[in-house]
């Protein structure tokens, strides 16, 4: 029988609030984490500090999660986890509750790996250089003997449990590795996974989003021709409340989506006279102000423009560049393309130009 104890008694200290019930993806982090054991482990038992033990109730109050009460240290922690998992356990993984990101996979190889040698710890090669720092003095350490060290750490169940048993109390433990090689004299490895890091800080998550917009204006006389804040020599202008800037527009839409937000026609509707003929840059501003409230960063845009004429190559550049400023981006991290639609439809009769835009954030 195949048991994961996840521990999440902790108390947040550095990240300066409860991380266990930060946002990530389109849950909590903590359901996040339990959810890469569902469907691999036969049972699971999440270890909580007491204050949070209500919430936790109700969080997985539609599962088939075991809750129990941590301690004041995480070996206390895992050994009430111990004292929770079934008598029938042969195998267990213990897992920290703060790395959601890893990934069933590993969960899975952690456990054929301990089924065959009784243990399996994920480690990652360390890549930078190493110094043993010793005050003012530092001594070379060789990086090919250094390891990091992550979680899940699968065991044989009586031998874990035989270790903590017989651990030495006087001593402080920073992982389950640790108290099973003191106990057993070795450990088996497997590759980690670069991704599956413990979430220490609020900058350590990395929930990424991703938007789409879509606009077309039709092409009238006696108006500006504008594109991502570029007013552009034609004959032909685009037709719109505002300065009709398809483009900018689909960037808006992209933007608002990746955060969840609704579309331009809700934020400025065009029955409102304040956005009459008003910059579109503008708009993007006041979009970015929202971005901002949320706490969201832009990672980046993608925008491509279909035209027939006039030609935009020459233009392209100072549109990322207005792009890139009012969303705080480097240029490179906007891309602005422009394409015809082979004298095919609206927009190969010169009646319209069409945008259409992608927004990668940062939640």
């Amino acid at each position: 029988m195949k048991s994961a104890i996840i521990v999440a008694g902790g108390t947040s200290s550095r990240f300066e609030q409860n991380k266990l019930f930060a946002p990530l993806f389109d849950k909590t982090l903590i359901e996040t984490t339990v959810d890469a054991f569902v469907d691999v482990a036969d049972e699971i038992v999440l270890v909580v500090n007491a204050k949070d033990m209500m919430q936790m109730t109700l969080l997985f109050a539609n599962s088939k999660i075991k809750l129990t009460t941590g301690g004041h240290t995480r070996t206390q922690s895992v050994l009430n986890g111990l004292k929770a998992i079934s008598d029938n356990s042969t195998l267990v993984a213990i897992h920290d509750g703060a790395r959601p990101y890893v990934s069933k996979t590993l969960v899975e190889h952690c456990f054929d790996t301990a089924e065959r040698f009784d243990s399996a710890i994920p480690v990652l090669k360390a890549v930078d250089t190493i110094y043993l720092q010793e005050g003012e003095k530092a001594k070379f350490v060789d990086r090919n003997k250094i390891c990091r060290v992550q979680t899940p750490q699968t065991f044989n169940t009586a031998k874990i449990k035989h270790a903590y048993q017989t651990r030495d109390e006087a001593k402080s433990y920073t992982d389950d590795s640790q108290v099973y090689l003191e106990t057993f004299g070795s450990l088996h490895f497997v590759e980690g996974e670069n991704n599956n890091i413990k979430i220490t800080y609020p900058s350590d998550l990395f929930s990424q989003s991703v938007g789409n917009g879509f606009d077309v204006h039709q092409l009238v006389e006696n108006r500006k021709l504008v594109l991502c804040g570029v007013e552009i020599p034609h004959y032909l202008g685009l037709l719109g409340h505002s300065d009709a800037d398809v483009a900018t527009h689909a960037i808006m839409d992209a933007v608002l989506s990746s955060i969840g937000e609704r579309d331009i026609g809700v934020h400025f509707p065009d029955n409102d006279d304040s956005y009459k003929d008003i910059s579109s840059i503008t708009l993007l501003q006041k979009v970015n102000e929202i971005v901002k409230s949320k706490n969201v960063k832009i990672q980046s845009i993608s925008c491509v423009i279909m035209a027939q004429a006039p030609k935009l190559a020459n233009y392209i550049p100072q549109m990322c560049a207005n792009i890139a400023t009012v969303l705080n981006l480097p240029t490179n991290r906007v891309n602005i393309s422009a394409t015809t639609t082979e004298h095919l439809g609206i927009i190969g009769e010169e009646k319209g130009i069409a945008a259409q835009a992608v927004c990668l954030a940062q939640l």
